[in-house]
């Protein structure tokens, strides 16, 4: 009973307590308070749910789960706290419920700050886009304020703040910004570079803004705003007009900013590289108004095209500049640039009546005043067609007064206006000032100008006042005319007056890189053609020696270079400065020579004799020239007379140079000695020709004169050798004894002679000099290395020293070039035939040409050897090669009536051996 009772108030009791743990404890209050603050979390009620989660933070005692879970509820907390603040503009309270949050839940505190940093940056971009006047300004200012005090550096806010700048007109302030943002994010983004290019442009500093530019373009060379851009800077600057033309057709063309001619606001989305444009970003969501170019693509364009028009005129690509120039004037308002490109480009294109008008009215607005806008419209005044044709003087007086108000010095392009209005009045004779023409001789002489018009500029003034001349005014005269051609009434003078002072003038012409001498031998050159017979005066008395070396050094290095021409007219100009000339004579007939006017050469060297009757040379130069024409005996005659006039190594050198001459005649004018020695004379004998006696006696001539010619001596050796005068030559042998001679000709030819008087060691010892000279010497061929061995052959042969001169025979017989082959082989069939080797001596024979063979009359030993040999052969028992040798005779002809039976017998002597030999 007791139990049961006790048991129900227990449980009851269990179940109070239980209650009041649930609704008054600490861990299910901590879950309920948990609950809701989630609950209003969910709702959107950030801040309630935010303080009962500091309220639960704040109790003691917590467990670690407990920790981590109101962490992660009060970091969620600030995180909706910091996306709805984002959304009311609250940014820097954003921004602390943003890192809390990052703390609290373990994000990235960067990117956190980063969020915040991007939606006011979003923001600046709208409230940019949002209006243009100054309270929308200061409205992207003060939030940018806010941005620099969140985040700095920030390279989009410093280039949001230039762009604001520059809606304020503050420009310094704008460029100090924008290179903020080009230092911070220059490489990443295009828009910083662009804008700086785009002010420093438009202050006057072209040059430098290229550089932003180019950095810009390494960005997106596809962005046809920097390519434009550029393009204009490249004109401005007096770049590359090529570069800049190529730069503006595809910035300005079909595929450049003409896509987007019909929709603009597109083209500052599309034509900005996505990822790598501020401006991209505002344009993707909004409108953007370009501070600097307005808003739509008006204004890019038109510089644009006015860039285009001044690199086609500076391109030389007048035309096209005009026919841009025009069309930029239907369309835009006549400024003084357009009117002023508009005129200069036709007056370039010589349209000169239309440019006036232009360039008149831009004159007269151009403040200061263009020299070449002045320049320009004074050559439209004295090149263009007036009404009236007697007002073109007073035009052209006009146009030299205007001029005269603007004196530019150092200008190639104004010192061309200035001649070519001064070229119009000289034109129509009238009389033009000395101030005035100095005036443009000062002018043309700053810019060393040496074109045909100013050399006749500096020729007017030297014709008119010649007081006034300035030497440097005949040294760029005298240029022109060596340069062009250019002459003149006054060309002598202007010469003169160059070459009186010879050392400034070379000075200034060494200065320029140019070439004096060119001036010197024109001068010269017309001197000749208008007071011939002597040299100029004022280039000194000692000038003709110097001429005459200049003239014919001259000559000389042009006929080197190939311009044969000019080598003889240099020569010319000698003689008709001085007809008594000899070396010229000489040097001419020798031009003449080479060119094959043998006649020219020819008369110019009777005019030398005519000067210098007892002069041999002019002589000698005939004699040669007579040769070539095939006169012999007009070149043994001229050679005669020539050895009469002269004496002494003279006479020696013409003697020799006759027998040479001579020599020639005997080969043939075709034939060179090689080819004739390689002809074997019949029996070894030589005609008598009368060329060889001629030469035999120069030779000697020459020897009588100088005895110690070398090249003459075995020129006569050689000469009595082919005479066959043995004689001769044994009384020459002694003569040749000097082994000091390096020409291997002479050495071999001693052996000759040596050979002629029968001193054999002599010739054995001369023949190895020959092939050890031979040798030595570099440009040889190594032929009388072989032909000393037939020499040498010979000694053996008389010394009866048969296998030596089997083996100095062989050398030669075996080299097909010899000329010396056929004789070898064939006496080298007589030494085997005298020691009975018929196999060696008709082997030997059988390689002398058939010709040869029968002029030497081998025919008859060589069918008798190999009849021998047959014999000798069918003796020994050799049948087969016996039959072939009776066969081998009878085709060289062997008429002998035993031949046929010897023929069967060995053959069958052969058959027999084959069918009853025991081998078999």
């Amino acid at each position: 009973m007791t139990v049961k009772i006790f048991l129900p108030v227990v449980l009851s009791l269990f179940l109070l307590v239980l209650c009041l743990w649930l609704l008054f404890g600490r861990g299910p209050r901590r879950k309920r308070a948990f609950r809701r603050a989630q609950r209003l979390l969910a709702q959107g009620n950030w801040k309630e749910a935010l303080d009962i989660l500091t309220m639960l933070n704040a109790e003691g005692g917590l467990s670690p789960a407990w920790q981590d879970r109101l962490r992660v509820a009060a970091g969620q907390c600030h995180q909706r706290a910091a996306d709805h603040l984002l959304k009311e503009k609250q940014f820097e309270e954003a921004l602390r419920h943003a890192l809390e949050a990052g703390a609290r839940l373990g994000l990235d505190v960067a990117q956190q700050r980063n969020c915040i940093v991007e939606a006011m940056l979003a923001e600046a971009r709208r409230l940019f886009a949002g209006g243009t006047d100054d309270k929308d300004t200061q409205a992207v200012l003060n939030l940018l304020d806010r941005l620099f005090a969140v985040q700095t550096p920030c390279a989009e806010a410093s280039f949001w703040l230039g762009l604001c700048r520059i809606r304020q007109g503050q420009m310094e302030e704008a460029m100090t910004a924008l290179t903020a943002a080009h230092e911070q994010a220059g490489k990443q983004y295009l828009d910083t570079g662009f804008y700086l290019g785009l002010l420093l442009y438009r202050q006057g500093k072209a040059q430098e803004s290229l550089r932003y530019l180019a950095e810009a373009n390494r960005i997106d060379a596809g962005c046809p705003f920097v390519t434009c851009q550029m393009g204009i800077s490249l004109v401005a600057a007096g770049g590359d007009s090529g570069l800049a033309l190529r730069a503006l057709q595809r910035a300005l063309g079909p595929k450049g900013l003409g896509l987007w001619m019909g929709r603009p606001e597109r083209a500052w989305m599309e034509a900005f590289p996505e990822g790598k444009s501020y401006v991209r970003k505002l344009a993707a969501k909004h409108t953007y108004v370009c501070p600097v170019l307005g808003p739509d693509l008006t204004l890019i364009t038109r510089q644009g095209q006015f860039a285009l028009a001044q690199a086609h005129y500076r391109h030389g690509d007048f035309a096209e500049a005009a026919d841009l120039f025009a069309k930029l004037l239907q369309d835009s308002p006549p400024t003084v640039p357009l009117l002023r490109g508009l005129g200069l480009a036709l007056a370039r294109c010589e349209r000169y009546d239309q440019a006036y008008k232009h360039l008149r009215i831009a004159l007269e607005q151009e403040e200061p005043k263009d020299p070449f806008t002045a320049g320009y419209l004074a050559l439209c005044g004295a090149l263009g067609k007036p009404i009236h044709p007697e007002d073109k003087p007073r035009n052209v007086a006009w146009a030299l007064r205007l001029l005269a108000r603007y004196p530019v010095m150092g200008n190639a392009e104004w010192a061309g206006l200035l001649s070519a209005v001064h070229a119009e009045a000289r034109r129509l004779n009238m009389d033009i000032g000395v101030d005035e023409q100095l005036l443009l001789c000062d002018t043309l002489a700053s810019v060393n100008a040496t074109d045909p018009q100013a050399a006749a500029a500096y020729a007017h003034l030297a014709a008119t006042y010649p007081h006034a001349l300035r030497p440097k005014h005949a040294f760029l005269y005298v240029r022109a005319a060596a340069l062009h051609g250019c002459t003149s009434p006054r060309d002598l003078d202007l010469f003169a007056r160059t070459f009186s002072e010879a050392g400034t003038a070379r000075a200034f012409f060494a200065e320029q890189q140019w070439d004096f001498d060119d001036v010197e031998y024109l001068y010269l050159e017309r001197s000749a053609a208008r007071h011939p017979g002597q040299f100029p005066s004022v280039l000194g008395a000692d000038y003709p020696a110097r001429g005459e070396s200049f003239l014919i050094e001259r000559s000389h290095r042009e006929e080197a270079a190939g311009r044969n021409d000019s080598a003889r007219a240099c020569v010319e100009v000698l003689l008709r400065l001085d007809p008594t000339n000899i070396p010229g004579h000489d040097r001419l007939a020798c031009l003449h020579y080479r060119r094959g006017d043998l006649e020219g050469a020819v008369a110019l060297l009777t005019g030398w004799h005519r000067l210098r009757p007892d002069d041999p040379w002019p002589l000698v130069r005939q004699a040669i020239i007579e040769q070539q024409r095939g006169n012999a005996a007009r070149r043994e005659e001229a050679i005669e007379r020539a050895l009469g006039l002269a004496h002494g190594p003279v006479r020696a050198a013409i003697a020799l140079l006759g027998a040479k001459l001579a020599l020639r005649q005997f080969f043939g004018r075709t034939a060179t000695i090689r080819e004739r020695l390689c002809e074997p004379l019949p029996n070894g004998r030589s005609p008598e020709p009368v060329p060889l006696v001629q030469a035999q006696a120069l030779l000697e001539t020459c020897l009588r004169e100088d005895p110690q010619h070398t090249e003459a001596l075995w020129c006569l050796a050689a000469v009595r050798s082919m005479r066959g005068d043995r004689d001769g030559l044994a009384r020459q042998a002694p003569e040749m004894d000097r082994p000091s001679t390096p020409d291997a000709r002479f050495h071999y030819l001693g052996a000759v002679c040596h050979l002629a008087a029968k001193n054999y060691d002599a010739v054995l010892e001369w023949s190895q000099r020959a092939a050890e000279a031979d040798q030595q010497d570099a440009g040889s061929q190594g032929d009388l290395v072989l032909e000393s061995q037939f020499v040498k052959a010979w000694a053996y042969l008389h010394q009866e020293t048969f296998s030596a001169a089997q083996q100095a025979l062989q050398k030669v017989a075996i080299v097909e070039k010899s000329p010396s082959a056929m004789y070898a082989r064939a006496l080298l069939g007589c030494l085997y035939l005298r020691c009975g080797a018929y196999e060696e001596a008709i082997h030997w024979w059988s390689r002398v040409d058939p010709h040869w063979r029968s002029q030497w009359q081998l025919e008859g030993p060589l069918q008798q050897t190999v009849l021998l040999s047959g014999l000798t052969a069918y003796e020994e028992g050799r049948f087969e090669q016996a039959a072939e040798r009776f066969r081998e005779a009878g085709k060289l002809g062997l008429r002998d009536h035993r031949l046929g039976s010897l023929l069967v017998l060995a053959l069958v002597r052969a058959g027999q051996r084959l069918l009853y030999s025991p081998s078999v």
